[in-house]
């Protein structure tokens, strides 16, 4: 049987080496530091493996990529350690989708790459920064993030100054750190501010002292009191929702929100504000801050007041967490996005740079303030980057019918793949399958953008989502691929190549997981037409996609089914050879006849292209290859084989002729007989019998002129006596009237002392004649000088309702006493217990286990009388083996058939063998 060899590409060989080697490096780094001699070493040991995996200047890259917990090589999982799975997760963590390597990188540039990743305790968002600025100016290495747009970096130097966590800390540092976290305290604070400056109202009633006040004003107040109606201390103004996003402003309130520059400089005071807690007592803190809000503008001190009103609302009802300057600037960003998307001013991509840049004057206050991240980082724990969380609450935040706008829209890319695969899911939950398959497949048609980020931010998204296609609908699967592989065939970009060979190989990785045929078939389609232009490119897709590596398990589910999958039979007409050496072996193995046919419709189906790479194989591949191909092409094309096979089979080991005519014999082909002659003058003598019996099983009157001619001592070259006596057993199976003559003239026939022919042949030729002519046989037997018992052993007829692939020749007897054997001819002599026998072989317990096909000379001991024989040992259990009698002289053929006799006990077996 042929084993289908898994072929694995180097470049991929090469990645992974590189992939363990790095988390191995920066492991050393963490415990050695990066001047330990083992560190130095291993960075030696990584260089080398990504340049073997793309060598310097042949314009190939690699692609690691993150996914939650599963490390990706150019699209493909890799096999997750518990190292791998922390790497995986750190890089997601910090916002991360993938670490882009091209041939264009340096030493020196992956030493600055490993370098960047921390040695001791660090957050994880930090370390986009990090990797960024150690790669700013290199060729070679670029980092992929996973938002909606780039971020644009002009913005991020604004926020240095905050990411600076003061160096002490005073005596009222505990007092301070309440106050921060304490919302009607910050509103006392603001609104103190605003009194001291005369203050203002942006409502009916708004208050100026402080919230603890007592005053009844309606107007602008007089800084002394804070008016105890409906709009005291804005806590009315601007509440959150019970899930903690902010509410959507009101008409007149969103008319005097701020504009862009207000809204950073309020994230600014709050960060200042922050930093300022940490290195100053807490009254002089207090002061700097009502300073910082009294420079701000009326509109900034009202957005600001009426926001904090808003979380010390919800505070009433529920506890909130540590860092509420945090949580407040948080929503000032959401607030003041959401704003500006829903009155139309900016698009949905903007909405990112904004969120990027408000995200960014964010992250200088969560430094200084935030400490349940590093308990979390210091406890091994990978939390969620604060773009991330950021995004979600906005997104969150948006109006269903905005979400389903933007998603049906051209600008459906900017929409992180997270979001999108929440909102299909929550739609296929609610029932609105087709609301989700029109977003999904609007998404895919994202790859075919004009916009090169449009079309990164859409692989990338496709990779992650291909899952979620798979469970919407399977022929989206079919569809995205389409789109994927159309951009594959023509995308110039080499970063972009990455990206989208990316997504083509999980789309259909995905397509073969869930058996969605129609895809996979669609693939391998999409995959001959880069071929066509791009031949590297198709040939390491191919490689990745391991759709041939699943073939055998594709043929079992198939053969087994009922029905064979639609789409199945495409998928394997494009992979004649996996397929065909798959069904080859699978066809060798049947045991029922039923199986063997529906193997042989199987492959039947798969048309001109498959058969004619059977033809190939058997008339010129490799040996071991064309035998394992006889069987079926036998079945599907007995002309083809009839004339192949002759003139190769000669040059073929005796073995590898022995499992050719089995093969033939068992394909149940109609031609079958027309092969078997043909090849019998090309094989080994030993083979010669077995193909004689074969022939007269098939039943097919064809081969009676050839028995006939051999029966009268016409022998092939090198075939022994045994073969005549083979020849007319087989013609007593095919019961040809014609054959009477013959069969009489070698049972009568006498000479001047006994019989012209020897006993063995006209025992045989008796036996045939009681089918033919059974009262001319016994009228002759009396006077023939043959006894009845001798005609027991008879040759066995085929039958015809037999459910088995194979037939037993010969009767099998069960032996009264075991027989011992001892082989003559071997290195080291095996000795047999044989238990049941027929003329033509048995079945024996061994001392030492033979390969099938191994030829033994026997030495059969009963008393003091031995018998010879040469015989093939076969496959039968685990504790016994099989043998077949391959030559025999005629005499001992009788002494055997007397010790037979002697010992019989009839079984009443209905097991084929071979």
């Amino acid at each position: 049987m042929a084993l289908t060899t898994t072929k694995t590409d180097p470049k991929t060989t090469a990645g992974r080496a590189f992939v363990r080697s790095l988390n191995i490096l920066l492991k050393f780094a963490r415990l050695y530091g990066f001047d330990h001699t083992r560190t130095a070493e291993q960075l030696d040991i990584a260089w080398s493996e990504l340049r073997t995996a793309i060598p310097e200047d042949s314009g190939e890259s690699l692609l690691l990529g993150a996914t939650g917990t599963q490390l990706l090589l150019d699209g493909v999982p890799l096999d997750s350690t518990p190292a791998e799975k922390q790497f995986a997760q750190l890089l997601s963590a910090a916002g991360l989708a993938s670490v882009q390597f091209s041939s264009q990188i340096s030493e020196g540039e992956l030493a600055k790459f490993a370098h960047a990743f921390p040695t001791g305790k660090a957050k994880p968002a930090e370390l986009a920064l990090q990797l960024k600025a150690a790669i700013v100016d290199a060729r070679g290495i670029r980092v992929n993030e996973v938002c909606f747009v780039a971020t644009d970096s002009r913005h991020r130097d604004a926020s240095v100054a905050a990411q600076i966590a003061a160096a002490s800390l005073g005596d009222d540092q505990d007092n301070f750190k309440k106050m921060l976290n304490d919302p009607q305290k910050l509103l006392e604070l603001i609104a103190a501010a605003q009194g001291s400056t005369g203050g203002s109202g942006s409502g009916e009633g708004a208050g100026n002292g402080a919230l603890n006040g007592t005053g009844n004003g309606t107007g602008g107040g007089n800084g002394n009191g804070a008016s105890a109606g409906p709009g005291a201390g804005g806590t009315n103004i601007a509440a959150t929702g019970g899930s903690g996003a902010p509410a959507k402003l009101g008409t007149k309130a969103a008319a005097n929100e701020p504009g862009d520059e207000e809204i950073y400089r309020i994230l600014k005071a709050l960060t200042t504000f922050g930093k300022l807690g940490t290195g100053q007592n807490a009254a002089s803190a207090a002061v700097e801050f009502q300073d910082q809000v009294t420079q701000l503008p009326v509109r900034a001190q009202d957005t600001l007041r009426n926001a904090l009103a808003g979380i010390a609302e919800q505070g009433k009802h529920a506890k909130l967490d540590e860092g509420v300057l945090v949580q407040l600037a948080e929503h000032l960003s959401i607030r003041f996005a959401l704003d500006r998307f829903e009155s139309g001013e900016v698009k949905v991509n903007a909405v990112r740079q904004m969120l990027d840049r408000m995200n960014a004057e964010i992250e200088g206050l969560r430094k200084i303030l935030g400490k349940h991240e590093e308990k979390m980082t210091e406890a091994g724990l990978m939390v969620e980057s604060h773009r991330e969380i950021l995004d979600r609450q906005f997104w969150a935040s948006v109006p269903e019918n905005a979400k389903r706008e933007v998603l049906l829209s051209d600008e459906a890319w900017c929409i992180p793949p997270k979001n999108v695969q929440s909102y299909v899911a929550e739609q296929i939950e609610q029932g609105n399958i087709r609301e989700a398959i029109s977003i999904l497949q609007n998404y895919a048609k994202c790859a075919d953008s004009e916009e090169p980020d449009a079309r990164k931010r859409a692989a990338t998204g496709l990779s992650e989502l291909a899952a979620l296609y798979a469970q919407a609908d399977p022929k989206l699967l079919s569809e995205a691929l389409r789109h994927v592989g159309l951009r594959l065939s023509v995308e110039q970009d080499q970063d972009l190549q990455s990206l989208v060979s990316a997504a083509f190989v999980r789309l259909s990785q995905e397509a073969a997981t869930q058996r969605c045929f129609p895809a996979m078939e669609q693939a391998l389609d999409l995959l001959a037409g880069v071929e066509a232009q791009r031949p590297g490119i198709a040939k390491t897709l191919r490689m990745k996609l391991g759709i041939e590596e699943r073939v055998p398990e594709f043929v079992e589910e198939a053969l087994r089914a009922r029905e064979i999958s639609a789409g199945l039979t495409g998928v394997l007409r494009q992979l004649p050879q996996t397929a065909m050496e798959q069904l080859s072996s699978r066809f060798n193995r049947c045991q029922f006849k039923n199986e063997l046919e529906n193997v042989a419709n199987f492959a039947h189906d798969l048309g001109e292209e498959a058969l004619q790479y059977l033809r190939s194989t058997v008339r010129g591949g490799p040996v071991a290859e064309a035998v394992d191909m006889v069987g079926l092409l036998v079945r599907l094309d007995s002309s083809a084989a009839e004339v192949f096979l002759p003139g190769r089979v000669k040059d073929f080991p005796r073995t590898a002729q022995d499992r050719i005519v089995r093969q033939i014999a068992a394909s149940g082909a109609a031609g079958r007989c027309r092969v078997l002659l043909a090849v019998l003058d090309h094989l080994d003598p030993m083979v010669m019998p077995l193909v004689i019996d074969e022939v007269g099983l098939t039943g097919d009157r064809e081969g009676l002129g050839r028995l006939l001619t051999i029966a009268d001592g016409d022998m092939p070259v090198g075939a022994a006596p045994y073969l005549r006596v083979k020849a007319i057993e087989a013609i007593g199976r095919l019961q040809a009237p014609e054959a009477i003559t013959t069969l009489r003239r070698i049972a009568e026939t006498r000479k001047l002392f006994g019989w012209q022919y020897p006993q063995e042949l006209r025992i045989a030729a008796l036996q045939a004649l009681e089918k033919l002519d059974p009262a001319w046989t016994r009228e002759f037997l009396p006077k023939s000088g043959i006894e009845a018992d001798d005609m027991t052993l008879a040759p066995v007829e085929a039958p015809q309702s037999s459910k088995f692939v194979r037939q037993r020749r010969h009767t099998r007897v069960r032996l009264q006493k075991s027989l011992a054997a001892v082989s003559t001819n071997l290195k080291q002599n095996c000795r047999l217990e044989i238990k049941t026998a027929s003329l033509t072989g048995g079945v024996a317990a061994t001392n030492m286990h033979l390969a099938p096909g191994t030829q033994v000379q026997l030495k059969m001991q009963v008393g003091l009388r031995n018998v010879q024989a040469t015989a093939l040992m076969r496959d039968y259990r685990a504790q016994d083996m099989s043998f077949e009698i391959v030559d025999m002289s005629l005499e001992e053929r009788g002494r055997f058939r007397k010790i037979l006799m002697d010992n019989m006990v009839r079984t009443t077996e209905g097991k084929p063998v071979g």
